[in-house]
């Protein structure tokens, strides 16, 4: 403890220089009688009894100079303890949902659907400040890939092993994986996030009303078709303004997640424990005991009487 002891505002030290200048040269002075030499022949002021009245008038003077030593000492800061400090980081909840249905293997884009997505999903993945991602993907059933999490380069990793051929059920309701997704995102304590799907087949009115339940909820909801067609059916814009989110036609670059990552969403803050930051704590106050009772004199009868000897 010793050994980090030191001041938070040692410049204010300078302030003792004048305090200790004073209580040397109230140390050193002669007996002062000034009182006593308007009345007396100055060849007897020398042989008066006047010892006690001067050393209390010395010693009033300096209890008062040493409250205020302790006084700066205590405005310099000292410490000697670290405090450990939380941080908080601005956070996005964003829950990414593949479509692994059978028409994810079709070829219009080459080398096929599914492997076109992966590709925008190792993107993606690898913008590491964009918040924390959590994956799902789905068939008639979904199944959570990686709950939300800031290692998207783990993420990345599994979708290689990602096929039709994996999945236990086939079908393809995107409904139910979009509450998966708002799960993932309240279980973490999230009041707000955001979904990005990715499928090639046309959302259903069943999703599409999920998702404008979700969006009251403040998750929103966007969505990329995944094919080369051009020419959406409207419901796809539908279920992207139902779930307050985008519209996110397929782009050989990174437009289309450019658009969706800068999307305004509630800015949320957690509490970061790997960041903490440690603060040297003011023990200041533990000074001003002292200084405080050192300075009680002051408040004695006829203090300063004493002070005018």
């Amino acid at each position: 403890m010793l050994a980090e002891f030191h001041f938070l505002r040692p410049w204010w030290l300078l302030a003792l220089l004048p305090f200790l200048g004073l209580i040397i040269v109230l140390w050193r002075q002669a007996p002062r009688l000034q009182g006593w030499s308007e009345i007396c022949d100055s060849n007897l002021l020398a042989h008066l009894p006047h010892s006690e009245g001067t050393k209390k008038q010395v010693f009033s003077v300096l209890y008062l100079l040493i409250s205020f030593i302790f006084m700066i000492i205590a405005i310099a800061g000292p410490t000697w303890h670290k405090l450990p400090v939380p941080t908080y980081k601005p956070v996005q909840a964003r829950v990414l949902i593949l479509d692994m249905s059978e028409h994810m293997m079709d070829n219009d884009l080459t080398p096929n659907r599914l492997s076109r997505a992966k590709f925008k999903l190792h993107d993606l993945l690898a913008r590491k400040e964009v918040g924390q991602f959590g994956l799902i993907v789905y068939t008639g059933e979904p199944f959570v890939v990686s709950p939300l999490t800031d290692d998207g380069q783990t993420i990345s990793s599994l979708l290689a092993v990602l096929t039709p051929d994996v999945m236990p059920v086939s079908g393809q309701k995107l409904e139910t994986a979009l509450d998966e997704a708002s799960r993932l995102i309240k279980q973490v304590g999230y009041n707000q996030g955001q979904i990005l799907v990715l499928t090639s087949d046309t959302p259903s009115t069943d999703a599409i009303d999920t998702a404008k339940k979700l969006a009251e909820e403040g998750v929103s909801s966007s969505i990329i078709p995944i094919r080369a067609d051009k020419d959406l059916n409207p419901l796809f814009q539908r279920f992207a303004q139902a779930g307050d989110g985008a519209l996110l036609p397929y782009s050989s670059d990174s437009s289309d997640l450019d658009e969706w990552i800068n999307k305004k969403q509630p800015a949320q803050f957690a509490k970061s424990n790997q960041d903490e930051i440690p603060v040297w704590r003011d023990e200041g106050r533990w000074f001003l005991i002292p200084a405080l009772l050192f300075f009680l004199p002051v408040f004695q009868r006829g203090w300063l009487q004493r002070m005018a000897l």
